[in-house]
């Protein structure tokens, strides 16, 4: 019994100490993000590539087009610790996240042993009404996407309409306003200059020539530039305007002046909740866009210097506008309805420009892409499940008529629908 009674003793003592410790940990941890899962059946071949990827049609498939699948890639996981104050009273956070859609493993077996993706990584300061943050994560450019439960990682947005990626940068967030009457944030943004990322898998080389180890928009020696400022009501509405600009150097390092261009964006957008009702929408306008995931992200958006008979021609800027809007009505608070429709436009004339002077991948790009999508969600605390619907109507150039180079065709319209159900527990 003095056996027993010791060993209960020893043990209260035990956990006293640790709930002691626990009690003074300075430190916070989380850890949020979700698990997805997805099963679609489609009709045509989509880009980026299938599933959860799918935002486009892609040309050259006409026959036994039928796909079924599964897809996790987008479940995602975000880690944060918190500490205590620093700096005059700020609160230090550090965040990472990602997700998997960092590519296939090697192998027969490499569609289930998917890599990992660096989505964010960034350490805050928080003041309360002033916030920076120093890492990488989105562009401020990017402020929402449309609502969807198969589309998140890679929003059904991108390509109808949506532009902004992700950077390492610099961000500051003020805040003004009291009470519980309409707040403004300013916020400000200086980041990596990128274009043209596209190394190898497992290299340091962002694809730059002259093999150079840097991108032509880090050749210019510029930083990128953003600022945003929104007007919001707590969750009921809120409305933002944003700019962006970075500069391109078409040479890159190791060779001395030549063509820049200047990537130039500006988006605005709102959103408004009134009982069962949410509307939201975007809508940008700019000039080689790619790097912002608009232009259809392909290498059109140069100011391109062409190859073949027109070597060292260097041509116009293009230009490109799109948009989106997404209307959701609740008919409880579990079970709700969605119909989204959106458009990335690149100017025609632009496109074919660069077409008929041969530049270098520009015959057969994008000129359209326009996207319709339905949503029935049901969602029961952290579990959402649903069934979507996707339209992709997409137009290309038809390529060179005459030759390698030289006046195109008409345009080429490919269309591919997407019936994808989706589990997801959001924490």
């Amino acid at each position: 019994m003095k056996k027993l009674t010791l060993g209960v003793g020893l043990a209260v003592v035990l956990c006293s100490a640790q709930v002691a410790r626990a009690d003074e940990n300075p430190f916070t941890f989380a850890l949020h993000g979700f698990v997805g899962f997805s099963m679609y059946a489609q009709d045509a071949q989509l880009g980026l590539s299938e599933g959860q990827h799918g935002m486009f049609a892609v040309k050259g498939f006409d026959t036994d087009k039928l796909l079924l699948g599964g897809d996790v890639r987008q479940s995602r996981f975000n880690f944060s610790v918190a500490g205590p104050k620093v700096f005059g009273g700020a609160t230090p956070k550090g965040v990472l996240e990602i997700d998997f859609f960092g590519g296939f493993g090697a192998g027969a077996s490499g569609d289930v042993s998917l890599f990992n993706r660096l989505r964010a990584v960034y350490v805050e300061l928080d003041y309360g009404a002033n916030r920076f943050a120093f890492g990488q994560m989105n562009d401020l450019i990017f402020t929402i996407a449309p609502t969807s439960l198969s589309h998140i990682a890679q929003p059904v947005g991108y390509f109808a309409g949506n532009v902004g990626w992700r950077r390492p940068a610099v961000w500051g967030f003020h805040t003004f306003g009291v009470g519980d009457g309409p707040k403004t944030e300013f916020a400000w943004e200086i980041g990596r200059s990128q274009w043209s990322a596209g190394g190898t898998a497992g290299s340091n080389n962002y694809g730059a020539p002259n093999n150079a180890y840097a991108s032509l928009s880090e050749s210019s020696g510029l930083p990128a530039v953003e600022a945003r400022l929104t007007l919001a009501q707590g969750k009921a509405w809120s409305l933002f305007t944003t700019g962006h600009w970075n500069k391109v150097d078409e040479n890159g390092i190791g060779v001395k002046g030549g063509p820049t261009l200047d990537v130039i964006a500006w988006n605005v957008g709102g959103k408004v909740v009134a009982g069962p009702l949410t509307l939201q929408a975007t809508g940008y306008t700019g000039k080689n866009v790619a790097t912002l995931i608009g232009n259809f992200a392909v290498a059109q958006s140069l100011k391109f210097t062409a190859t073949g008979p027109t070597a060292g021609v260097t041509h116009d800027d293009i230009h490109a506008m799109g948009g989106w809007a997404q209307l959701g009505f609740n008919f409880t608070k579990e079970f709700s309805a969605w119909f989204e429709m959106g458009t990335d436009k690149p100017n025609a004339d632009d496109v074919r420009k660069a077409s008929e002077a041969g530049v270098t991948g520009a015959p057969g790009r994008g000129l359209q892409n326009v996207t319709t999508a339905a949503m029935l969600q049901y969602r029961d605390g952290g579990m959402a499940v649903g069934l979507e619907y996707f339209h992709f109507h997409t137009k290309y150039t038809s390529g060179a008529a005459v030759g390698t180079f030289g006046p195109i065709g008409p345009a080429v319209s490919v269309k591919g629908d997407q019936l994808i159900a989706s589990a997801n527990y959001f924490f």
